[in-house]
């Protein structure tokens, strides 16, 4: 029987999902197509059906992983006037830093990225550079150009505070470079209202 578009589109969401978990955790070299497709409950042949390789698959968490950071901005956006220190502050969380497979793709992925192809890299670009406008428009500078510069530190802030703080062992130390990240962001960004 054949696959409806409905299905096939449901079909290539779970194996994205899946391989984002896959992909945050062990970095695009540390697995491959059949580690991807049991991830996602899938065959090998079901993802070779819907991509074209694992750098295809790749390129769609990439995409999806941005879109998803563009959707937790919206949906800080109903904090209000300085939503921008709601998001900053959710993001540099422990939580946030413990679940890796869960998290924000830029300190999991954008290492991978880096070592991409120019089409990938291009494509990141301008997702991230969507996602910087997004954020920028939260953000408290008087002027475009200040909120734009705004919105990048916090995502540096942000992505760096991130990795530095999941590559040391859980404790202090960790901690205390949420901490500081955090506090960096609310000195561009003002308090959590």
């Amino acid at each position: 029987m054949r696959m409806t578009d409905e299905q096939k589109a449901a079909a290539r969401a779970v194996i994205v999902t899946a391989a984002g978990r896959r992909f945050r955790v062990d970095g695009m070299a540390g697995v491959g197509i059949d580690a991807l497709a049991r991830e996602a409950g899938q065959t090998s042949g079901a993802i070779y059906a819907h991509f074209a390789s694992k750098a295809a698959v790749f390129a769609a968490v990439v995409d999806a992983g941005l879109v998803r950071l563009r959707a937790g901005m919206d949906r800080c956006r109903a904090a209000g006037t300085g939503w921008a220190r709601v998001f900053a502050r959710q993001y540099l969380s422990a939580p946030h830093r413990d679940q890796i497979a869960e998290g924000c793709l830029l300190p999991s992925l954008s290492a991978d990225v880096a070592r991409g192809g120019a089409e990938l890299r291009a494509d990141y670009a301008a997702a991230l550079d969507t996602a910087i406008a997004t954020l920028a428009e939260g953000c408290p500078g008087a002027t475009p150009e200040e909120r734009r510069a705004q919105a990048i530190q916090v995502l540096v802030l942000g992505a760096g505070g991130l990795l530095l703080s999941r590559a040391v062992p859980p404790g202090t130390l960790a901690d205390e470079i949420l901490a500081a990240a955090d506090q960096a962001a609310g000195t561009l960004l003002g308090p959590v209202a």
